[in-house]
């Protein structure tokens, strides 16, 4: 047991009580989570905004269609700065966007089940099921954000728990292998 995962196992441990602190964070404001999560989108979309930009403007040689990748990269580039700069507004209008996208996608897989021969009743009820959270969604906006803070905070609180457990399981298995 000479590999260096094992042997830092205080690495495992602070890993573990950082996770349950921000788990802790979150489920003490879940709005303040949600403005996060609009902030790390924006910088997301900042980042592949320049990367797919510069992906479509350097590959103009060879693709004759790079003016779109070009778009592509400016509108995320744009979308990433308009979301930096109003992150409250995202934050409150991030559900919204998720709800009405579930009920578009949840529309196609019922358009699919009507018209595909195979997994017609999977496909409709799917569907089905999609359309009408999305449409709780939409019609519950702060709710929805707020759930999903909650579970990103149950699932960081887990998470943190498990590398507590596995650190200290390390350790022991260490001080045994020692002596």
């Amino acid at each position: 047991m000479d590999n260096k995962f094992s042997t830092n196992w205080y690495m495992v441990l602070i890993k573990g009580i950082i996770m349950i602190l921000l788990a802790l964070m979150v489920f003490s404001s879940p709005g303040g989570a949600l403005v996060a999560y609009a902030v790390y989108l924006g910088i997301g979309l900042l980042i592949t905004g320049i990367v797919i930009l510069y992906r479509g403007i350097s590959s103009r040689q060879e693709n004759p269609h790079w003016g779109w990748s070009a778009f592509e990269g400016a509108l995320d580039l744009f979308l990433g700065y308009i979301i930096l700069t109003n992150p409250l507004v995202t934050a409150a209008v991030l559900p919204m966007v998720i709800g009405f996208w579930a009920m578009f996608y949840g529309i196609l897989i019922l358009i699919k089940g009507f018209s595909d021969a195979d997994n017609k009743i999977i496909k409709i009820l799917s569907g089905i099921f999609i359309i009408i959270l999305g449409n709780i969604i939409m019609n519950n906006p702060v709710f929805a954000g707020l759930t999903a803070a909650i579970w990103v905070a149950a699932l960081l609180l887990s998470a943190g728990i498990y590398n507590v457990i596995i650190s200290f399981r390390l350790k022991n298995q260490i001080n045994k292998e020692q002596g």
